[in-house]
């Protein structure tokens, strides 16, 4: 299994633990590399949706997890590149949110794959021609 950086909804769903196919793949990955990476927009996402539902417990849960693992902080090259993707994907007829755009990024940037549930946004993503690799951990 290769190094991966993580999206969202697969890094929410390893958190909560209710998906048995995530679950198993994220504990391969653990026992790999001992770490999780993800970006810096996902600890904006996590933090938001936590806050914004009032769930503290939750939140000192995940923030503990995510200064356990290896957040990767988007760089200039990276914004110009989600910039790029997301104008692609707009003159396609697709409308894109910025963290998914910016994960691809980071993604691509890094050489690794890009793991999601959301297969038909990340897919889009691709349809620009940018060289994404794709992994979706709900899938045994």
């Amino acid at each position: 299994m290769p190094k991966v950086v993580l999206e969202t909804d697969i890094l929410s769903e390893h958190l909560k633990g209710h998906d048995q196919a995530v679950a198993r793949r994220a504990a391969t990955n653990a026992q790999q590399y001992k770490v999780f990476t993800f970006t810096s927009v996902i600890v904006h996402e996590i933090v938001f949706g936590l806050e914004f539902k009032n769930a503290s417990a939750q939140l000192l849960k995940a923030l503990a997890w995510l200064n356990r693992n290896e957040p990767v902080t988007p760089t200039a090259v990276d914004f110009v590149a989600e910039a790029s993707i997301k104008a692609k994907a707009r003159k396609q007829g697709v409308i894109l949110e910025l963290p998914d755009c910016l994960i691809a990024a980071v993604a691509i940037r890094l050489g690794i794959p890009f793991v999601t549930g959301n297969m038909n946004d990340i897919q889009a993503i691709q349809k620009t021609g940018a060289k994404l690799i794709l992994e979706n951990w709900r899938i045994s």
